[in-house]
């Protein structure tokens, strides 16, 4: 009978145990049970919490002792992060991290840890020390990273909360391609300490199945109110920096729901943005020379060596960045802002397809854009970097399925501090679609076209 309620999303998780229907122990035992039965084909939780999940929740708390899961990254009371790294180097060790606490205090459970990319520093999930976790749309797929582990576990109905970090779209990529909710808030709007990769580009946010549990998350990791409001956004189409290069099937499912957005009364203008492509590059080298000035000669003898070898290959190139390309890339980082903020003078939001293609394959990640193929990382980053170079809000929402039955994600981008506006037009997407992405259930199983291009 509990393993019913396992499955539900966290507004109704919370109405069964504050209404009585199931008792928060019993939940999260229930929910760890599943996660034990899914995991092996998934690869979507790291470690599980036991003896922590049968603890008295807080009561009287918001997520009233719901189970929720958390990325490899935060310090919780009885868990050190590796942030999937082979070794525990215990940066930060155990303790009570700003996340946990906001989580605590609302009620809920952290019934276990998602896997990640490795040290965050990938847009699939398929590097782990903890083996390469799964789409649950289709196993032969990337679930996105690098909190591939949140997003799948929700997509999966194992949690129907999980926490991620975004440094360049960690928490909207995975989310767009299991096709489910994910929120970067406002840089510094949720706490980061005993976060393993906070930085100027991070930020922390919730993954959910729907726009109003994301709302109910958020006003917890935020720690205030997002009312919801009815106000129809003007939203700007940058057609030719983000709508230009993108897989027709996923471009399509994008351009209808904007369509519909435009029908309900939102006012849809096109507007010009800085070139995606350059964005991509100046992330990577902004978010490259942050993480290497935290990288002790301690660390870079203990734990890089140990680290896998893609990832080795990206510390050593972000080492050979010269000083003066980094000085620019902050100049052309500056620039961004600007142009943003000149862009928000006019309209309330901005949008385009949240990645530009569908999953990739987990044997070989790759992008197929109408321009040409390109490594997954470089495709995803390119439409989810100005958000966290800018530090600006951002929330994709599902919107549709490829040719192959994948999930479609648009992304919204408001002002600082726009999450509420953010919030109401996400809600808005799923009434004009009648709900049709947000209700459907990943069938796991590999399409027959991906089976064709796998065994090729």
């Amino acid at each position: 009978m509990t393993e019913h309620f396992t499955q539900l999303g966290l507004r109704e998780q919370i109405d069964a145990v504050t209404s009585g229907q199931v008792e928060a122990r019993s939940l999260a035992a229930a929910t760890i049970d599943r996660v034990r039965r899914s995991n092996p084909r998934l690869n979507a939780a790291c470690a599980l919490f036991d003896a922590e999940a049968r603890m008295e929740p807080v009561p009287g708390g918001r997520l009233a002792g719901v189970p929720v899961a958390v990325k490899d990254t935060f310090a919780l009371p009885w868990y050190a992060p590796r942030d999937a790294t082979p070794v525990a180097y215990r940066r930060p060790g155990a303790g009570a991290s700003g996340v946990f606490r906001r989580l605590h205090d609302a009620g809920c459970t952290v019934a276990f840890a998602t896997n990640m990319h490795q040290l965050g520093f990938g847009t699939t999930g398929h590097v782990s020390a903890y083996g390469p976790c799964r789409n649950p749309w289709d196993l032969t797929r990337c679930p996105g990273g690098s909190s591939s582990g949140s997003a799948a576990a929700v997509a999966a109905r194992l949690v129907p909360l999980a926490i991620g970090t975004d440094a360049v779209g960690s928490v909207r990529i995975p989310a767009s391609y299991c096709g489910v909710t994910g929120l970067k808030p406002t840089w510094g709007a949720v706490p980061s300490d005993g976060c393993a990769g906070a930085s100027s580009m991070m930020a922390i946010g919730p993954i959910t199945r729907d726009a109003a549990d994301c709302r109910l998350a958020s006003e917890v990791l935020l720690s205030k109110p997002l009312p919801p409001g009815d106000r129809r956004a003007c939203i700007g189409l940058p057609v030719e920096a983000y709508w230009s290069d993108v897989d027709p099937a996923v471009l399509a499912a994008c351009r209808r729901v904007i369509e519909l957005l435009g029908e309900a009364g939102c006012e849809i203008v096109e507007i010009t943005l800085p070139r995606s492509t350059d964005l991509a590059r100046t992330a990577t080298t902004v978010l490259g020379a942050e993480r290497l000035a935290r990288m002790t000669p301690h660390w870079r003898k203990t734990v890089l060596p140990t680290l896998h070898p893609t990832i080795q290959r990206s510390l050593e190139a972000s080492m050979a960045v010269p000083e003066h390309e980094v000085g620019r890339a902050r100049a052309a980082r500056q620039a961004a802002r600007d142009a943003l903020e000149a862009t928000f003078e006019h309209v309330d939001l901005v949008a385009w397809p949240t990645v530009p293609t569908s999953p990739p394959a987990l044997e070989r990640p790759r992008a197929a854009l109408p321009s040409g193929t390109v490594s997954a990382d470089l495709a995803a980053m390119r439409t989810t970097g100005l958000a966290n170079l800018t530090g600006v809000p951002a929330i994709t929402v599902p919107c549709g399925l490829d040719g192959d039955g994948l999930p479609v994600g648009l992304m919204f981008h408001a002002p600082w501090h726009g999450e509420g506006l953010l919030l109401d037009t996400a809600e808005l997407v799923e009434r004009v679609t009648e709900r049709r992405w947000v209700g459907r259930e990943p069938n796991a199983e590999p399409t027959h076209a991906t089976a064709r291009r796998v065994s090729r």
